[in-house]
């Protein structure tokens, strides 16, 4: 089809570009500045239009080509084709539906995810070498696990989005134009009674002139606060004046941004806010998805002029569519808090036991020596817990209870030689850790946190952002089964994701396929998530030889603990480009990261905010706070260890 000419817009994907070239003859709109004059020129030879959701056709370029039959969007969005002038005239028009589902749908998840849990800005956080300043207060997020989510537009891609939120537990309800009989979902007549009911508020409809503005100041005033804004259908479904001024005053608490009013220009107000997450327009940019759009556009155009029906034909015809919160006070008993953690916690250990605070006491010996035997509990967490020497200068020490999952600064061994009974927080977390790998997966495939960098630095002016990678449907190979591994599992089915593991021993009761060494597992998957405990065994269990099984294309997660990775073999791993991409909120010495990761955009750090949600930090406060009142009075213990 050589002689039939087709207009492209704009630059688009390179690949749609020179397949259009090879089978078209192909005119590039944007190498003519004389617009006026190419089109009185050449007019006449164009029979078809391939735009995008940033230029498509409008009505005076739709009048300028006399035999135009298609208009065929590399996108799924059509408010920018004058559809009545197609109707018009009888030009036949075409989208890219369903393809790009699963990748905005993700993209939506991940924003949600980034802001909740503020994943760029803890990103941002390490690569500054903060986090050696102090702990990453910062870092007490919100949960997600278990959050409403309203979402406008209940289509395919709500729809997507509905079905991955409810692998997290999520509550869905949704606003559209007619109530959906075949869903469960809590359906609202109105967005501003939406808004009041949910936590969370995505847009996801088509752009008509009933949805301009459909979140304006009144459904931003129900949403409140503590509400958050997701936009992954296009920029003039929000009113930005209003949703800047909310985001600036607090009268809103976060945003998750995909697209702007104004494309690329972005309110330069967002750029100082650690509260809201910049994305230049990468909903469907995955190089996977780009492709399937781009071979539809192509045979939607051979169709046509070969007579055949259309792939994906738009209908012009018709306008768019816990624990108990005891107050028992044991004054005498003395309690050691080897480091600081949770405010919340620190204040209730202070009311009910004599808290002795161990970072106010630099001459430590001479401290032991002197309060030894007032000490009766030890209280640590992840970094600080309580080591052999620890235990041997506390004569009367009776439990240690950890203000985390992991043990591995605990000595064990020590507290089961001396009957020491030990406890910690286990299940409360798993959401909260779960959730975050799920995030972490999608920051390092989808670029969030180097796209958010992109938008903040102005530079979406200067042309279009890279394409990323896609995430739903990847194999993931899970290193530990156990609670985390599982909860990990099971949101990650909601993308059509398919799991692997490799434990100590098959489990009985999964379908999924087990692997018998972390190597197999490494060869076998695209994305390695580690969510084992640290033992002597599990040291290492990424080593080089686990890397080069993984290969350049693999995506390393670890929200376990830093020492299961050899750190030095995995950086020396991305900057070779032997290792595709990593997750990390653990590393091997923390709070200190090697620094060559700081420069890597296919990398995104935390400063280990696993289960750092305000959410979780209390109900594992309480859990600390209830072991040791069930130990002093003689009652089972709610989390034993030891």
């Amino acid at each position: 089809m050589e002689t039939t000419g087709v207009l492209l817009t704009c630059p688009m994907y390179a690949y749609l570009e020179q397949e259009l070239d090879n089978r078209f003859k192909l005119y590039r709109f944007w190498n003519f500045p004389q617009r006026k004059e190419f089109l009185s020129e050449n007019g006449n030879s164009i029979r078809a239009v391939v735009g995008n959701a940033s230029l498509g056709a409008d009505a005076e370029l739709i009048d300028a080509l006399p035999n135009l039959e298609i208009v065929s969007s590399f996108s799924v969005g059509l408010d920018k084709i004058d559809l009545a002038k197609c109707r018009e005239k009888g030009i036949r028009v075409t989208n890219t539906p369903d393809v790009l589902t699963g990748d905005v749908a993700d993209l939506a998840i991940g924003l949600m995810l980034a802001v909740l849990r503020r994943i760029c800005e803890c990103d941002r956080h390490v690569r500054k070498g903060l986090w050696k300043m102090g702990s990453f207060e910062l870092g007490l997020t919100t949960k997600f696990s278990g959050r409403t989510i309203g979402i406008i537009g209940l289509g395919r891609i709500g729809s997507a989005i509905a079905k991955r939120a409810e692998g997290f537990d999520c509550q869905i309800c949704y606003h559209s134009r007619t109530e959906k009989q075949n869903k469960n979902y809590k359906y609202y007549p109105s967005v501003v009674e939406l808004a009041s009911a949910c936590q969370i508020l995505v847009v996801a409809c088509e752009l008509t002139p009933e949805t301009r503005h459909i979140v304006n100041r009144e459904v931003i005033d129900a949403l409140g606060p503590e509400g958050v804004l997701i936009n992954i259908g296009r920029g003039p479904h929000v009113d930005e004046r209003e949703m800047v001024s909310a985001l600036v005053e607090g009268r809103l608490a976060g945003a998750g941004l995909d697209v702007f009013e104004n494309e690329p220009c972005v309110p330069e107000e967002l750029f100082g806010l650690d509260n809201v997450v910049l994305l230049p327009h990468v909903g469907s940019d995955t190089v996977e998805t780009c492709k399937a759009m781009a071979d539809l556009v192509i045979s939607n155009l051979e169709a046509h002029f070969l007579n055949e029906p259309l792939l994906t034909p738009v209908n012009v015809a018709v306008n768019g569519d816990s624990i108990s919160e005891k107050r028992l006070k044991m004054e005498t008993i003395g309690v050691l808090l080897t480091c600081p953690v949770n405010p919340y916690l620190e204040q209730e250990l202070d009311n009910r036991f004599n808290l002795f605070r161990f970072w106010n006491f630099p001459q430590r010996k001479e401290f032991l020596s002197e309060n030894g035997n007032s000490i009766r509990a030890v209280v640590g967490n992840a970094f600080i817990g309580a080591d052999a020497e620890l235990i041997d200068a506390l004569p009367k020490l009776e439990i240690v209870s950890s203000f985390s999952v992991g043990l591995d600064k605990i000595d064990l061994a020590k507290c089961r030689e001396k009957g020491i009974r030990v406890t910690n927080t286990p299940d409360v977390l798993t959401d909260d850790v779960a959730d975050l790998a799920i995030g972490l997966m999608l920051a390092v495939l989808r670029k969030i946190c180097e796209g958010d960098r992109h938008v903040r630095k102005g530079l979406w002016k200067m042309g279009s952002y890279k394409l990323t990678t896609k995430f739903s449907g990847k194999t993931i190979g899970i290193i530990g089964l156990g609670r985390i591994g599982s909860a990990i599992a099971k949101r990650a089915e909601g993308f059509d994701c398919q799991i692997c593991y490799h434990s100590r021993t098959e489990k009985q009761n999964t379908s999924y396929k087990y692997y018998p060494s972390v190597v197999e597992l490494a060869s076998a998957c695209q994305i390695l998530v580690v969510a084992c405990e640290l033992t002597p065994e599990t040291h290492h269990i990424i080593n080089r030889e686990v890397i080069e099984a993984f290969g350049p294309q693999g995506v390393l997660i670890n929200i376990g603990r830093g020492s299961h990775v050899d750190e030095r073999e995995m950086v020396s791993a991305l900057v070779e480009g032997r290792l595709g991409g990593a997750g990390l909120d653990v590393f091997e010495n923390e709070p200190c990261v090697p620094e060559e990761l700081f420069g890597l955009d296919n990398v995104v750090l935390l400063p280990h905010v696993g289960s750092g949600t305000v959410e979780t930090r209390k109900v594992m406060a309480d859990l600390v706070l209830g072991n040791l009142e069930a130990h002093f009075l003689n009652k089972p213990l709610l989390t034993p260890v030891v």
